[in-house]
């Protein structure tokens, strides 16, 4: 039997599926992340409790240590690989404190109070590399079934005579996560105005012949983004 597709187009189906949301406090993100059909919020920074989505608080204080919040995370996120559930979105509610739950939980497991004394040439670092790396491959996967809404604080910043916007992130998780995106949302409050806004797209998607190839419940979503 031929390993090789017939040789023929394919439907596109241009439905974006990994969205990553940035902003200033209370800009915004949370609010918008929580338009998305039927989210299911992972949340590291209590915001949690002032909305009325369903809700998993990782830094809940019944979770004592950092290994209990990690098993926590990968265990939510593979029993919604596995079950068949309501869920459509999956929002996850900073992303850089995930980051500072992978590498606390390789603090924690060696007894140090900083990765460079970790033993053994760089093991801290990669140890912790390997850990976030896994959180994003697994929120990658997940977009199989779900939307997937990443949440980051970000900050202007003036760089060669330029304002850029800089995520909280290590830049270097954040390039590999905007990488696996279709979209970059920034949220900003200019006085009582919030505006949301497409700064980075995988496809064109006010295009009309795109919208076509779109899921609905999602075209409508998007829709609000300028």
């Amino acid at each position: 039997m031929s390993l090789l597709p017939e040789n023929k187009p394919t439907q596109a189906d241009l439905t974006p599926k990994l969205f990553v949301i940035g902003g200033a406090a209370m800009s915004g993100k949370t609010y918008s992340a929580c338009q998305f059909p039927n989210p299911i919020l992972i949340n590291t920074d209590g915001n949690c409790k002032k909305v009325t989505t369903p809700s998993i608080y990782l830094n809940d204080k019944k979770y004592k240590t950092y290994k209990e919040k990690l098993e926590l995370l990968f265990g939510v996120l593979k029993e919604l690989n596995e079950t068949e559930n309501s869920y459509q979105t999956i929002v996850i509610d900073l992303i850089e404190d995930v980051f500072d739950i992978c590498e606390g939980y390789v603090l924690e497991k060696y007894k140090v109070d900083n990765l460079g004394k970790v033993p053994g040439y760089a093991t801290g670092y990669t140890e912790r590399k390997v850990n976030m790396q896994n959180v994003i491959s697994a929120l990658k996967t997940l977009t199989n079934k779900y939307y997937v809404v990443v949440l980051t604080h970000t900050v202007d910043k003036v760089v060669d005579d330029k304002m850029v916007t800089i995520s909280m992130l290590k830049e270097d998780f954040y390039i590999l996560l905007e990488g696996k995106a279709d979209m970059v949302i920034n949220c900003k409050k200019l006085g009582n105005t919030y505006i949301t806004r497409m700064t980075k797209m995988r496809n064109n998607y006010k295009d009309a012949n795109v919208q076509k190839l779109i899921n609905k419940d999602i075209l409508e979503v998007i829709k609000n983004y300028e």
